[in-house]
């Protein structure tokens, strides 16, 4: 990535969150910045190569799509690899609700997270590079501190505080929602965004809370309750296989067939046909 170096420093008026400065930089090799300790938060991403980052005693190995974190009034150094120095774009900001809003993330406990950097935070870091270029107004210093604001938003929804007691309530809702809308809607060709955008949740946040409630992945869940509703049709003999993997969901009963048999180790017709016999056993 051709990553210019940048650095921009604001005098920005909001008391409750503001953006201190902003800055890119592709580190020469073996680049260390520290021991120092600041009086604001900053936010690194780094977009290639790697490092490592110092804090508490504990060394971490950092590459291409994680994040650190430096809090202030603590000690921190970190210095780029020889062989792959990082490049990272950096936010540092202040606020009399900075301290509140990232304790609603898991990025206070370790100071890193790991693998976060997605187009979307790129996007929101570009904007706030491109608006930190323009002449500072009103407009520029709402603009930047809007991009904070979603670039902390998103933190928090994609890396959640553990363990509180309304997190596991809040997570529990959000489960039982997406457990709802997949048995009503199994009959259509149902997909994990639409899921995530009826819950306004990010898909892969709702993966990650799915997953971990259920002990299943969302996608194969989904799949799941199709199967089982299929099992019950094809008990049914007044309808065709191609009806019944229409009224699960499928629009090609060959892969409705593909995917029951590697589900159950049998075709449809082959469950049926046992299903009919077991029957008649019983019966007779």
């Amino acid at each position: 990535m051709n990553l210019l170096q940048t650095y921009n420093e604001f005098e920005f008026t909001n008391t409750d969150l503001t953006v201190d400065h902003f800055g890119a930089e592709m580190c020469a090799s073996h680049y260390a910045f520290g021991p120092t300790i600041r009086d604001n938060y900053v936010l690194h991403f780094i977009v290639e190569g790697k490092g490592k980052f110092h804090i508490d005693e504990t060394i971490w190995e950092l590459q291409a799509g994680d994040m650190f974190l430096l809090p202030k009034d603590k000690m921190t150094f970190y210095r780029a690899d020889k062989q792959e120095p990082w490049a990272y774009l950096w936010v540092g900001f202040s606020g009399n609700k900075a301290d509140y809003f990232l304790n609603q993330s898991q990025i206070t406990e370790h100071y890193i997270c790991h693998s976060t950097l997605d187009s979307k935070v790129l996007n929101q870091l570009y904007k706030i590079m491109r608006f930190s270029k323009q002449t500072s107004t009103i407009t520029t210093e709402l603009e930047i501190t809007g991009e904070l604001f979603r670039l902390l938003a998103y933190l928090i929804e994609e890396q959640p505080k553990k363990h509180s007691l309304s997190h596991n309530i809040t997570q529990q809702h959000y489960t039982k929602q997406a457990l709802r809308i997949i048995h009503n809607h199994y009959d259509s060709h149902l997909q994990v965004n639409e899921i995530a955008k009826e819950l306004n949740l990010s898909r892969s946040y709702l993966y990650k809370l799915f997953k971990e409630q259920t002990g299943y992945a969302l996608k194969d869940y989904i799949l799941k309750v199709k199967l089982e509703k299929s099992q019950q049709l094809l008990a049914n003999p007044r309808f065709s296989i191609t009806e019944i993997a229409s009224m699960v969901g499928f629009t090609d009963s060959l892969a409705f067939s593909k995917r029951f048999k590697k589900q159950y180790g049998q075709s449809p017709s082959q469950y049926r046909r046992q299903l009919s016999e077991t029957t008649e056993k019983n019966i007779y």
